[in-house]
């Protein structure tokens, strides 16, 4: 292996253990790679800046890459001046012509080096030697922005000492558009994740649910904080709060008067975020877990509209509904929750067809107490019957059959649920005539045929025979002119009857 060749971390503990920073120069010129990787190391030693601007390196060539985990500092080159160290170092480039506010490619200008080091002493002296508080980078991001994502409570102090604007009054659109149009267009994704991250200091600050978010948030609040100022997408710190943070911070915004019913360009408020499930694309860090009922609680005590509607026509209880835990949906109808939905709503046409295509037997059984219709139908004429059937969940089917659901309704396509069961084709004629004379049956030898369409057969055996006993009819015809029992023929070219169909007299398959 030749020497130009070793891997990066033999080479970098060869350069550590130089005495000299001539040495480390010398090693730099071995190799293009070389002189690369060692740059920012160099950098942290006066006496090689000093020796290599003797020999006609440019303070200002933008050369090496800064190592950083950053989100808000993209992964482009920069110059010497953003590994300053020291305030020796930075001193020393400075006289040599180094640009205070140098921000290459948009990188950022070493301040917001400083700011993500955390680097007080040399970020003090750029900020004395005119660097610009407020200059952003290609990410919408100030040194302040940096310090807040850190959680690093001096340097935002610092910064906002010196004048940092608190809000970061940027025209963010134009920006982005700015960014978008350099950006090579097949990479789409890039522009998109970048523009996720646009905010003010304090909605960076409201992704930190523990203490040092805290008091970061106190501190930006104390030096006035604007609480309606609104991210890439218009939705305000509350709205952050709300999805990300602790009881404490939401009551800590809450507290300095925080809008509770502002909307995002969704439509969506506060409440909204608070009872629905994290989003599992999201890229914040870490949400605690959702929903929280404390966090909802607190919103409807402060005011937060029960039945605004987003910019779907969708309320915060049509949001709650889907969860496995019936609390947060308890929690909404007990403070005035509406049942019944309104024109504009899509697919799901009320809270209750929602809860019903997602599953959840608690729920389904506290809206139908509070007086949701179970016979309502949605644009596509289903009912909650239709929407049961085809996520397979028997319980619920007989709750809502027990609480007067019609088996019969039919949808725009004119079938009914019990259409729906049998166009799975699992059942045939014989177990629809065997059904209509009140027999359970189950399917023959489960215990050797371990199969998946068993199981299928059995839960829709199941659901046909609860649909039969509640008036289902067979003879009912669709919009092609065929009936739940035309369908159960045409299923017999794709099984055996036979292999399937077995009586079981002591069999009891309606659920408990």
């Amino acid at each position: 292996m030749s020497f130009s060749t070793l891997p990066p971390e033999i080479l970098l503990l060869i350069a550590r253990q130089l005495e000299t920073e001539k040495d480390i120069s010398s090693l730099m010129g071995t190799s293009a790679r070389n002189y690369q990787l060692l740059f920012s190391f160099l950098y942290e030693h006066t006496s090689s800046v000093r020796l290599l601007l003797e020999f006609g390196a440019d303070a200002r060539e933008i050369n090496g890459v800064y190592d950083t985990d950053s989100k808000l500092l993209p992964e482009t080159p920069v110059g010497p001046l953003h590994f300053a160290k020291s305030v020796a170092m930075a001193k020393l480039l400075l006289e040599d012509g180094a640009d205070v506010d140098h921000s290459p490619s948009q990188w950022g200008t070493p301040l917001h080096a400083a700011a993500e080091r955390g680097d007080i002493e040399v970020a003090k002296f750029l900020v004395e030697n005119g660097a610009d508080v407020d200059n952003s980078n290609v990410r919408v991001a100030t040194a302040l922005h940096i310090a807040v994502d850190q959680g690093d409570l001096d340097m935002a102090t610092l910064l906002l000492d010196y004048g940092a604007d608190i809000d970061c009054d940027l025209d963010m659109a134009t920006l982005l558009l700015d960014y978008r149009a350099d950006i090579d267009s097949s990479d789409i994704t890039a522009s998109w994740e970048i523009c996720d991250y646009f905010g003010t200091p304090l909605h960076f600050a409201c992704l930190r649910s523990n203490e040092t978010g805290i008091s970061m948030i106190q501190l930006l609040l104390e030096r006035g904080a604007d609480l309606e100022a609104m991210d890439i997408h218009s939705a305000t710190p509350l709205h952050i709060a709300a999805a990300e943070c602790s009881l404490s911070i939401v009551k800590l915004l809450l507290d300095h008067d925080a809008p509770v019913n502002i909307r995002d360009e969704l439509g969506i408020t506060p409440l909204f975020r608070a009872v629905e499930q994290p989003d599992p694309c999201a890229i914040f860090p870490d949400p605690i877990e959702r929903p929280d009922l404390d966090i909802a609680k607190l919103l409807l005590d402060h005011g937060a509209s029960i039945n605004i509607q987003d910019n779907m026509g969708i309320t915060p209880l049509f949001r709650a509904v889907d969860h496995s835990d019936s609390s947060i949906a308890k929690l909404l109808l007990n403070h005035g929750a509406r049942i019944s939905a309104e024109p504009g709503e899509e697919d799901f046409r009320s809270p209750l067809h929602h809860a019903v295509a997602f599953g959840v037997l608690d729920t389904v059984e506290l809206l139908i107490r509070h007086g949701a219709e179970v016979n309502k139908q949605d644009d596509n004429g289903r009912t909650c019957l239709h929407l049961v059937v085809d996520n397979i969940q028997p319980a619920i089917l007989k709750l809502l059959l027990d609480h007067g659901a019609l088996a019969n309704m039919q949808n725009i396509k004119g079938s009914t649920a019990l259409h729906d069961v049998v166009a799975r084709k699992s059942l045939a004629t014989a177990d629809l005539r065997l059904i209509g004379q009140g027999v359970s049956l189950i399917p023959e030898d489960e215990s050797r045929h371990i199969r998946c369409e068993l199981v299928w057969r059995r839960d829709d055996l199941v659901s046909a025979k609860l649909l039969i006993d509640h008036g289902a009819s067979l003879d009912i015809l669709d919009t092609r002119g065929k009936s739940a029992f035309d369908y159960a023929a045409e299923n017999e070219k794709y099984f055996v009857p036979s292999l399937f169909v077995g009586q079981h007299p002591s069999c009891d398959d309606q659920p408990k």
